[in-house]
């Protein structure tokens, strides 16, 4: 069976994914492969059994010169909600903006399989589907013994060092955390907050921010998007990681954390974090993280992080039932 994955290189958190799951379904023995949604020569991939969307795609293309029945698994990465409001977001630019909300409906109405890693994602998504659709959820894992392995080159700055990491959209972006930050560091003065990957591209918002309130003086800021073996160190060298993605909603970097063991702190709904916390006012959620960060809250009884393993074995058994 000959399987089509198709991704932008971007080097995103989509794409790794993407990559990782490809190499797991190579060692089922699946003739899995990744190609680049800009790449030439696409025509080459037509004659695959089953497409994959993670992105854009040529459908039209691969449609019109494929040689077998035509299959598209359809996953679904992207936050409802947060496609609905870049959606609007974009609309207000004019003629030919991006429409990521029209794109989503478009393959729950036209894929022959859709696939989520979120089951809130996938109650949403069968609201909106004619009655005996199956949408599936697929346990998203990573590469376990690669976080799980290795060890610290160096304690982080602070007592307690506490690392946020994620990619700047909406959803997961650190603003909350700026703006709950100076209530934290009184409470505990001698903390460290530890950012990476604040795209400079948002600097000329964030900064004056976190100038004006403090934080710039109690944190290490940086626009580099940290490599893997930077990452897995991170994660083993900081007391604290704290990813606020809206919803609660799991993502890979927190994925990633919380196999290496680090304390995680999420939004309340992330089955893999040692602690919740709530959405909300932030003067309430950083009261919440003081008390975390004092050693005065147990952490959760989390759940064991999936290798991509079971992702790759999920994905096999949906393509034999949709070839």
């Amino acid at each position: 069976m000959k399987i089509c994955h198709w991704s932008a290189y971007v080097g995103s958190g989509q794409n790794n994914v993407v990559e990782l799951l490809v190499a797991a379904e190579q060692k089922l023995g699946l003739d899995s492969h990744v190609v680049n949604i800009y790449s030439a020569n696409q025509e080459q991939w037509s004659d695959s059994d089953i497409h994959v969307a993670h992105t854009h795609f040529p459908f039209k293309e691969m449609q019109r010169t494929s040689s077998k029945p035509f299959r598209v698994v359809w996953v679904s990465h992207g936050v409802p909600e947060h496609l609905f409001t870049e959606s609007v977001e974009a609309s207000k630019f004019g003629y030919g903006h991006g429409d990521a909300w029209m794109l989503f409906q478009f393959w729950l109405q036209n894929a022959d399989a859709r696939v989520t890693f979120w089951p809130r994602h996938k109650a949403i998504m069968e609201t909106m589907v004619d009655k005996n659709i199956p949408i599936y959820h697929v346990p998203l894992g990573i590469d376990t013994a690669f976080w799980e392995s290795g060890e610290s080159q160096g304690k982080y700055q602070g007592s307690p060092s506490v690392w946020t990491g994620e990619s700047c959209y909406s959803m997961k972006w650190p603003l909350d955390l700026f703006l709950m930050w100076p209530w934290v560091i009184k409470e505990l003065p001698e903390s460290v907050l530890h950012v990476s990957f604040l795209d400079v591209n948002y600097h000329r918002w964030f900064f004056p921010l976190v100038n004006r309130n403090g934080v710039s003086y109690s944190s290490h800021i940086s626009p580099v998007m940290l490599a893997q073996s930077q990452l897995a160190n991170v994660c083993k060298s900081v007391d604290f990681m704290v990813g606020l993605v809206s919803k609660g909603d799991f993502n890979l970097l927190s994925l990633e954390a919380n196999a290496t063991g680090c304390k995680t702190i999420s939004y309340a709904g992330n089955p893999y974090s040692s602690f919740w916390v709530t959405e909300g006012d932030q003067r309430t959620t950083a009261a919440e993280i003081a008390k975390i960060l004092k050693g005065e809250v147990e952490p959760r009884n989390k759940e064991i992080v999936p290798d991509i393993s079971e992702t790759a074995f999920a994905m096999k058994e949906i393509y034999e039932k949709t070839v």
